[in-house]
Parts: C-alpha cells; sequence; structure tokens
C-alpha cells in the first residue's frame, strides 16, 4: 500500500519547476487576450475536444477514428444498429463534457461526481457503471497489486478529502497527484484510465488551465510515468501534462489571436481610415505571422513524421505564441523584449535526449550576404540550442556543426542564412560569417538542419 501524501509535498527537480514556469508565463500571455468572444471559444474547443477523445479511447486500445468523433459530436446520438465504438465514442464525449462543465462551473470534487463520470463512460458497456468494483482485481503488465475492494471507499473518499483540501501545489501536479492516486486506487472493474485522464483535466480546468488528455502517441512514456509516480518520482508525469499543456495554450493563443487580431484591425480600418502607416504595418505583421506559422507547423509535421516512422529517432515539439503585434513592432524598434520563444524540439535517439534547438523572434542584423536594402525594421526567427538542461546562447549562436542560423521573410520571400565554416575580425572578438539563399524552401532548411543534428553531430 502506497502512502497518498499530498499534491503540496510533491519533490521535482529544477528542470521540471522551471517548465511549471513557463506554463505560468504562457497562460499569463493568453489571459491577455481575454475576454474571448464565443466564436473563439467554441474554435479553441473544437481544435482539441475531438483528439482528446478519440486519443483516450485509442490509449485504450478501442479502436475510434477523429473522423468518427467528429460525426457523432454533431448530434451528439447514435442509432440503434451503431458499433460498440461508436458508443464508446458517444460515452466518452458525454462524460467529457460533464467534467468540462462540473469545473467550470466551480464544482469541488466528490465521490458522486467521480462515480457520475465513470457512468457516462461505461454507460451499456462495462460490469457496473458508476459503482464501485465488487472484488480484488490484478493488471497485467503492472508493478503493483491495487488494494481490495473493501477498502476502495474509503480510500476513494481519502483522496477526494486530500485534493480539495490541499489546494495550494500548482494545477498541473495536482492533476498529476489526482491522476496517479486514482489510477492506484483503481476502483472499478474497467474504464479506470479514462476516468483518470479526466479528472486530470478536471484538476487543470478548476486550476485555470486547458484539459489537455494524454496524447496515445506517448502511451509508453505515460505508462512509465505513471509508474515511477507510484514511487513518488513526480518529474516526468508532471513534465508530459505540463508540455502538453504549453502545446494547447500555444494553439489556443493562435486561435484566438487570428481571430482577436483580425477583428481589431477590421475595427481600426473602419474607424482610422486616414491612418495609412499604421495600417500598413498591421497588415505587414499578420501576412508575417501567418507566414511564420506555417515554417513552425511545418517543423511540427517533420518532427511528427520522423517519431512516428523511426523506432529508434524521434523529435519532441513545443510551441509557444507567436509575438503580438506590439512586440513585433517594439522588436521592430530595436527595444529588448523578454520571452519571444516560437518553438523548440528536443531530438532523442534511442530514448535519450541528444540535443534541443529553440526558434525565437529577434530584430534583423544587416549582414554583407543581404541580398536586398533593408528599408524597414526585419524580424528574424533565429535559432539557438545545445544539450537539453544547459543555458542557451540568445545572443550568438555557434555551433560549428550547424549551418542554419536564420529564416528571415522580406517582400514575402524567405531568405535562409547559413554559417559558412568561416570567422571575420570584429571589434572586439571574432565573427561568424554568414551567407545567405533566397533559393530554398522551409522543408529544404529542415532537411538541412535535421541532417546536421543527427548525421554530422549525433553521427546517426
Amino acid at each position: 500500500m502506497i502512502e497518498f501524501g499530498t499534491p503540496s509535498r510533491v519533490s521535482l527537480r529544477q528542470d521540471t519547476e522551471q517548465l511549471l514556469e513557463q506554463v505560468n508565463f504562457a497562460i499569463t500571455e493568453f489571459n491577455k487576450l481575454r475576454p474571448l468572444s464565443l466564436d473563439v471559444k467554441n474554435r479553441i474547443k473544437m481544435a482539441f475536444l475531438p483528439d482528446r477523445v478519440t486519443s483516450s479511447l485509442n490509449m485504450e486500445g478501442i479502436v475510434a477514428t477523429r473522423r468518427q468523433t467528429l460525426a457523432i459530436m454533431d448530434s451528439m446520438t447514435i442509432n440503434d444498429s451503431s458499433s460498440k465504438s461508436e458508443q464508446e465514442v458517444l460515452n466518452a464525449l458525454r462524460a467529457d463534457e460533464l467534467t468540462f462543465d462540473s469545473a467550470e462551473d466551480g464544482q469541488k470534487l466528490n465521490s458522486t461526481l467521480l462515480r457520475q463520470i465513470h457512468s457516462l463512460i461505461e454507460d451499456q458497456i462495462g460490469e457496473l457503471p458508476g459503482e464501485f468494483r465488487n472484488k480484488d482485481v490484478k493488471i497485467s503488465q503492472a508493478s503493483f497489486t491495487p488494494p481490495s475492494h473493501l477498502q476502495v471507499p474509503r480510500l476513494i473518499a481519502e483522496m477526494v478529502d486530500i485534493f480539495v483540501n490541499d489546494d495550494t501545489a500548482h494545477p498541473i501536479v495536482r492533476a498529476a497527484w489526482l491522476h496517479n492516486r486514482f489510477t492506484y486506487i483503481h476502483p472499478f472493474l474497467d474504464g479506470n484510465g479514462r476516468t483518470a485522464r479526466l479528472l486530470q483535466d478536471f484538476a487543470l480546468l478548476s486550476g485555470k488551465l486547458f484539459p489537455t488528455g494524454v496524447p496515445s502517441a506517448i502511451r509508453d512514456d505515460y505508462y512509465d510515468a505513471l509508474a515511477d509516480a507510484d514511487n513518488n518520482d513526480w518529474d516526468d508525469l508532471v513534465a508530459i501534462i505540463a508540455n502538453r499543456q504549453l502545446n494547447v495554450i500555444a494553439k489556443a493563443s493562435g486561435i484566438a489571436i487570428e481571430r482577436e487580431e483580425r477583428s481589431k484591425w477590421v475595427a481600426r480600418l473602419a474607424q482610422k481610415a486616414d491612418d495609412k502607416k499604421k495600417g500598413a504595418q498591421h497588415k505587414q505583421y499578420l501576412v508575417w505571422a501567418h507566414k511564420m506559422n506555417e515554417i513552425q507547423s511545418a517543423f511540427e509535421a517533420t518532427a511528427q513524421e520522423i517519431t512516428e516512422v523511426s523506432n529508434v529517432l524521434s523529435v519532441e515539439h513545443q510551441s509557444f505564441p507567436i509575438v503580438e503585434f506590439k512586440k513585433w513592432r517594439d522588436l521592430g524598434l530595436g527595444k529588448r523584449i523578454s520571452a519571444t520563444w516560437f518553438f523548440s524540439q528536443t531530438l532523442i535517439i534511442d530514448g535519450e535526449r541528444a540535443y534541443r534547438f529553440v526558434f525565437y523572434f529577434r530584430k534583423h542584423t544587416k549582414f554583407p550576404s543581404d541580398p536586398f536594402i533593408e528599408d524597414e525594421p526585419l524580424i528574424s526567427l533565429r535559432i539557438t540550442g545545445g544539450k537539453p538542461h544547459e543555458k542557451y546562447d540568445f545572443g550568438q549562436f555557434s555551433d560549428s556543426e550547424i549551418r542554419l542560423r536564420e529564416l528571415l521573410l522580406h517582400a514575402e520571400e524567405l531568405y535562409v542564412y547559413y554559417f559558412k565554416g568561416k570567422m571575420r575580425k570584429g571589434r572586439y572578438e571574432k565573427i561568424e560569417e554568414w551567407t545567405c539563399d533566397n533559393e530554398l524552401t522551409v522543408n529544404d532548411a529542415i532537411e538541412h538542419l535535421y541532417s546536421d543534428l543527427f548525421e554530422i553531430k549525433n553521427g546517426v
């Protein structure tokens, strides 16, 4: 029997604590976009709900597709001839809705709500929906045996009491604690995993964060993290939820910014038709932001494809909200702006994190290799990186084994800057010589970067 402990006494490594700080910063920045219109709220909900529900089902070996989930979402009903998997999808959607609404209404967790969520998950499918198990069970491939069924009501009551009253920990830590302790109790005959992931989302929503679920693509890492948490090693489980939270916040910010910024621009255009310069700048920003998001999406898609096709290589992708119009304009004026990270990727070889690179925004510095006349401030996408958990140089990245240095959009054309492998004498120190190529696509730049990282730097 493990000791429950409390969320507030969960001990984490420094890098995990820093990850939680990133979440705090990201949600603070997102909250500046509030209040959100009903349209934006619905778009954000629809952007994540189908994948969250489908992944939770797939995690348990239940065959369901995103298209199937979307079809059932339209009516929230199925017919008499529907398959078992369609019933599973409908149940998962109803349980998710109850979880979301309960948290949004400020309801405290209790045993009744917990059993109601499970009752919806197992409706017309499992044994004793909403009722605690009436016999002892063993979990295949698990390193522990769940407690006796006679102890389940008492343990659930104790778990709920701790969660409700110990509320000072970070919402993600509370979510991880609740998720793990619930799975350890294993109070139902079936549907425990799906219920646990919804309880995790309930905790996140109650802490004013987004529900995240757990992607089925990281199933093995997720189960390993749960096993580690059984022994009070919480870092991996907290990191999984935190990284997913950052990804959701970044995408939600993109949706909100797209709609809100467009609405603001239209309103300004109608009210200040004579302010041509400002209108032109904002239009330029919207074009720039769209192109930058396309670049980020190309990197993310490449990372996903590598992870899916290789048993040796994988790439973890993490997105951050794109800089707002004011920050973009301030960058162009040469002002010092913090928190301009756009996305990062961590390269994993045979399960070991080998290298992490970060793309961030800064004002472009004119180089002799520039094939254009710089007639206005330009915001570039710079790269930096190193071994995971190292401090990175955001001034002058100088890894000689990696060629890529900067991506720049000018007059809607892409310019890729590479290190030539030579140094020149500067005023105070030697400076890298760069070359610029505007004949390359984003995919060309990605291919060159991965080639340097995997083949040259890591010998793959």
